[in-house]
């Protein structure tokens, strides 16, 4: 994305809001900003001079929104170059935490221009645009799994993680999409399995289950290995062995917003 004034400008207005959010929050959980993957589109922007300042508005009045809200979406111009945000932080970050994800995922995005769309999975978050409306959508052909394949775990830790998922995938849709679930490991006394599940808040409960159950079957397939992440088009799921969520606080959830 060139770097123009109304850029410039827009990334300071981020930085703003993460400053104040910073004053106003006594500690900060884990942002997990850590980008899973980053897709582009497959054509170019139609117009530059339209494109591009279509982009930065879209992104600004997402970022004012989520100083509030886990959720947003934003449309922005007229025609070929209008460009269509959805951008959705999963259900255990605080704001504080959804708004330094936001400011990752929107720099990274931004790298795909010239294309006029493109989509990012972080740890903590999920952002796309295109030049077309795309908010009903729940599945696509780039659904998949990211399985991890350092650790191999043994049919005690296959069982409860098969548990948390399909816990999750019954729950997330009654709870504005979002699960957690922890199930600990049969013979074990510390070890456990963790599931997030997350369907983005445009959605409803029919297609917010529906994907989690499209995502659910392609993360079964990541087993026996110690991990596994969903990347899918209307929601994220991701199983470990290892306790990445965040703690839930009564102040500063995103949760409930």
């Amino acid at each position: 994305m060139k770097r123009t004034d109304s850029f410039i400008s827009s990334q300071c207005f981020v930085y703003l809001i993460i400053e104040a959010l910073l004053l106003s929050e006594s500690s900060i959980a884990e942002p997990r900003a850590k980008t899973i993957q980053i897709t582009c589109g497959n054509q170019f922007e139609h117009n530059n001079t339209t494109f591009v300042p279509n982009f930065v508005t879209a992104m600004d009045n997402i970022t004012q929104q989520i100083s509030t809200n886990i959720f947003a979406t934003a449309v922005a111009g007229t025609g070929p170059d209008t460009n269509y945000g959805l951008f959705q932080c999963y259900g255990d970050l605080s704001l504080l935490d959804c708004a330094l994800c936001n400011a990752e995922a929107r720099t990274v995005l931004a790298g795909c221009f010239p294309y006029n769309g493109g989509r990012i999975y972080l740890d903590g978050c999920f952002m796309r645009v295109q030049n077309y409306s795309f908010f009903n959508q729940y599945s696509g052909a780039g659904d998949k799994a990211i399985c991890g394949n350092t650790t191999r775990k043994n049919s005690s830790f296959q069982a409860a993680a098969k548990q948390a998922i399909s816990t999750a995938v019954q729950d997330a849709p009654n709870n504005l999409g979002y699960a957690r679930v922890k199930v600990s490991v049969s013979g074990t006394i510390n070890a456990s399995a963790y599931v997030l599940a997350d369907c983005w808040r445009n959605l409803d409960p029919k297609s917010c289950k529906a994907c989690l159950e499209n995502a659910s079957s392609s993360i079964f397939g990541c087993l026996p290995w110690s991990e596994g992440r969903a990347l899918n088009t209307g929601c994220f799921m991701r199983y470990s062995d290892t306790d990445f969520l965040n703690k839930e606080q009564e102040n500063g959830s995103s949760k409930g917003n």
